[in-house]
């Protein structure tokens, strides 16, 4: 791993660990601090969901908790369409758990015992892959409300007309939008507009 990619990941990400059990969780948090990261822990999945913002990084769970499991958070992230790339351990993996998490839109699936040299590799691998997704977001998140808005309907290939049509504003409103959203998301046409919604799409788990 190249480490000035390695220093610019610990930088700009924070890693986001959830687990009932209090040993593993002060043990990954210690780890991941040592190794340069910014981390946040969570003894349950609730107490996450309390403290959620736009802060960009990898969110680590268990999957197996009291109160809300991993699944259930994870269905409720997509619900209020949280962009952040999940990797779950569990000690207990099934075919029928694996399959669920990542039609929910897990990134990736851990077996508990593993070591912190592997749980390493999964973490740099996934900053790694997801650098320029996490580039994309930061853009993304310099949309206002209703350019989000103009951005979702211009990416399902409403015309300005529709646009206008739906949002009810006038069609030159749409266009001053649109002008301004593509310059915010530094691109040049609406093929590039789509390929940045797909790539949001396809890595945090936005629809």
């Amino acid at each position: 791993m190249n480490q000035t990619l390695l220093d610019e990941k610990i930088l700009k990400n924070t890693i986001f660990i959830i687990d009932d059990d209090n040993d593993i969780l002060q043990s990954l948090v210690s780890f991941f601090e040592m190794k340069g990261f910014k981390v946040q822990g969570f003894s349950s999945a609730l107490d996450y969901l309390k403290a959620l913002d736009d802060t960009q990084g990898l969110l680590i769970s268990d999957v197996s908790m009291p109160e809300m499991n991993g699944l259930e958070m994870l269905e409720k992230l997509n619900e209020i369409q949280q962009l952040r790339p999940v990797l779950f351990m569990t000690g207990f993996a099934t075919i029928k758990t694996a399959i669920k998490a990542m039609q929910l839109g897990a990134t990736d699936f851990i077996e508990k015992p593993f070591s912190t040299k592997y749980l390493l590799s999964k973490v740099l691998g996934i900053f790694e892959s997801f650098e320029e997704a996490f580039l994309t977001f930061d853009l993304y998140k310099s949309l206002t409300k209703r350019e989000v808005q103009v951005f979702e309907l211009i990416v399902k290939n409403l015309t300005n007309q529709q646009i206008a049509e739906k949002l009810f504003i006038t069609v030159s409103t749409v266009e001053k939008h649109r002008a301004t959203l593509m310059i915010k998301m530094k691109v040049g046409n609406l093929n590039e507009l789509m390929q940045k919604s797909l790539q949001i799409k396809k890595i945090f788990n936005y629809s």
